[in-house]
């Protein structure tokens, strides 16, 4: 629960940078690089108490895109505008996604039984 939690501040704060960097979504590749390395390694560290594993494979996968933004950025020089979408939207739906994640708990379901 305490990944997920860390994760969602992730999230939120790729979020805050990709609005209010000058220009918007213009964020150093260290930024971007330490929030993916974070993200994939509290993913794996929330998959130990998570009810369902898709959620931690979903952050692992938006990170891993994160991590090929910052490459490519180091290379390309990729324009601020679609850094900005992309940083986004990703930011955002890590957040959701490691907030889902912490807060769904199924209550204990039974097989049904047969007469």
């Amino acid at each position: 629960m305490i990944a997920n939690f860390a994760t969602v501040l992730i999230g939120l704060w790729l979020v805050y940078r990709a609005i209010f960097s000058i220009p918007a979504g213009d964020m150093s590749q260290i930024e971007l690089t330490a929030a993916g390395v974070a993200i994939i390694l509290l993913a794996l560290w929330a998959r130990r108490t998570d009810f369902m594993t898709w959620y931690s494979w979903t952050n692992i996968v938006l990170a891993a895109i994160i991590l090929l933004l910052a490459a490519a950025q180091r290379v390309f020089g990729v324009d601020p505008l679609i850094s900005f979408w992309m940083v986004l939207l990703i930011g955002i739906a890590v957040a959701v996604t490691a907030m889902w994640s912490m807060l769904y708990r199924p209550k204990n379901v039974q097989a049904p039984s047969f007469p």
